[in-house]
């Protein structure tokens, strides 16, 4: 059997490298992923306080951000709590009903916020 000499070590600056760029992503992305979120529910709390009328005041109050838990990934949920007074009417002010024109609060707040967030990622990425 023939002896084989494999040398990897100059792998290793690379692999430093890399890992330094996993640290500052996941240094980087947790803040920025929050601050997004909390964007959202904000604008999407703006939103609701415009479509929602006097019946839904309290919806408006139901639009929450909160971390998922994922020890790989920087997660964020933004939207009605269903916990929340009127928070289960998420769907029915978002989507409409027989008696109720969709308000698409959550969709157009999304629109307005992505920008924005997808600039900020792609700084995130260019900074690696």
């Amino acid at each position: 059997m023939a002896d084989a000499d494999l040398d990897f070590s100059d792998l290793l600056p690379a692999a430093e490298e890399i890992d330094g760029a996993v640290r500052r992503v996941a240094e980087g992305a947790y803040p920025l992923v929050k601050e997004y979120a909390q964007k959202l529910e904000r604008k999407w709390r703006a939103n609701a306080r415009d479509t929602a009328g006097a019946h839904g005041k309290p919806y408006t109050r139901s639009i929450t951000s909160e971390q998922i838990y994922n020890p790989n990934a920087a997660e964020w949920e933004v939207g009605p709590d269903r916990a929340r007074k009127q928070g289960s009417m998420g769907a029915g002010f978002e989507y409409g009903g027989p008696t109720q024109p969709p308000h698409l609060d959550g969709a157009r707040a999304t629109t307005a916020v992505e920008p924005d967030f997808q600039a900020a990622v792609e700084k995130l990425a260019g900074s690696l």
